[in-house]
């Protein structure tokens, strides 16, 4: 009786042990978190393709979804179609209840939607979110034109010596006037801009649907050197939507001239310090920077040396660059170019009887994305035993 009793033990320790386990698993497992995207957006024309996109739904325990559509409730059918995204098609106008149920093996999420279809023969609106192009860049240049429409500015500052730091921002102003409609018995009613398709502010999972301003025209105020995404949906009185999508650009030229670098004293080389912030897109490997150029001009001999003609000390300036958010080591420099090649280039003229004129470039082709966001550092070294006068220092960051 007693071997009974410790053999039924035994076995009821080894069933607790498994099925703790087991209620460990469960625990830990998550249900899926549903994303939900439909396009077109808002009211519907009936015989319209509806595509419904919920490929964007998180598991987080990595865990095999099925999705199973209803796309009327009242008609006793709860899976007319599976799938993470699928079409759809109403022939008859009225207001029809969309299930999307989303299971893990164990957990199933339900997320609804209410789709309204009117007559198939409706007129959509046209959104129009505008441009701004062939504007004068800094040097006062016309800038080319483009098929491919686009809102271009310029943040152009002859800078103080004693200000380093690049924190010039500008105002924007997106324009959605142009939008239309060809009935004329209907009317806009609303103007919606989404600022940054990139970027889900709301949190629904659908990044192209966020309302951060209204109206006809907005202005939007105080925006650094960077590149935007913006989508402009227009709604008319019943309900019936359009988008439009347009990029914004803001380039931005700083020049600081006639300063003085102090020499390299106790083998310790002088420094002159600039700083800015690049802009990425949410993902680390895409940056939306094009280039960002670095143009110095100064002269070949010491100016205070000009009494010795000749004999007067000669000047070696040198820019590095660094990349703040990485470990502190310069991205580029230009030691390694001789006094021969600091001649400027096409775009950068050089008096090279009197001047040395030393470029340096980062791109986002290259260098700029093998690091991230964030504050970048710019440092222009003496290496001389002299002061160095520098005429010239011009930063060019090129979003477009």
């Amino acid at each position: 009786m007693k071997q009974k009793a410790v053999s039924v033990f035994i076995i009821f320790a080894m069933c607790s042990i498994a099925f703790s386990g087991c209620t460990e698993t469960f625990a830990s497992n998550q249900p899926p978190e549903i994303s939900l995207k439909v396009s077109p957006s808002g009211v519907i024309k009936a015989e319209e393709t509806i595509t419904f996109d919920a490929s964007a739904t998180i598991d987080r325990d990595g865990d095999n979804l099925i999705f199973l559509w209803d796309f009327d409730d009242s008609d006793g059918i709860q899976r007319e179609e599976s799938g993470s995204e699928v079409t759809w098609e109403y022939n008859l106008e009225g207001t029809y209840i969309v299930t999307l149920t989303v299971e893990d093996g164990q957990f199933s999420q339900t997320k609804t939607i209410e789709i309204e279809i009117i007559p198939k023969d409706s007129i959509r609106p046209e959104a129009d979110a505008g441009s701004r192009m062939g504007v004068d860049d800094c040097d006062g240049e016309e800038t080319s034109d483009s098929s491919r429409e686009f809102y271009l500015y310029f943040i152009c500052e002859e800078k103080e010596n004693n200000d380093r730091e690049i924190d010039a921002t500008t105002d924007v102003v997106l324009d959605g006037s142009a939008s239309t409609h060809d009935d004329p018995s209907h009317y806009l009613s609303k103007y919606e801009w989404d600022l940054d398709v990139n970027i889900d502010a709301d949190g629904d999972g659908d990044s192209s649907n966020d309302v951060d301003a209204t109206g006809e025209t907005y202005t939007w105020k105080d925006l650094p050197p960077g590149k935007w995404e913006v989508q402009l949906t227009v709604t008319d009185d019943r309900g019936l939507q359009d988008s439009d999508e347009v990029t914004v650009y803001i380039n931005y030229v700083g020049e600081w001239t006639d300063f003085t670098v102090g020499r390299n004293a106790s083998g310790s080389d002088n420094i002159l310090e600039f700083e800015f912030n690049t802009v990425y897109e949410d993902s680390p490997s895409v940056n939306k920077v094009k280039r960002i150029d670095f143009e110095l001009t100064y002269p070949q001999k010491d100016p205070d040396g000009s009494f010795w003609g000749d004999a007067a000390a000669g000047q070696t300036l040198d820019i590095y660059v660094y990349n703040n958010t990485k470990e502190p080591k310069d991205v580029t420099n230009t030691s390694s170019v001789t006094n021969d090649q600091r001649t400027g280039n096409s775009n950068f003229e050089c008096d090279t009887d009197d001047d040395y004129c030393i470029f340096s470039q980062i791109s986002g082709s290259y260098h700029v994305k093998k690091y991230y966001s964030g504050p970048w550092s710019v440092e222009i070294v003496n290496t001389e035993q002299n002061e160095a006068d520098a005429k010239k220092f011009t930063i060019r960051i090129t979003f477009k």
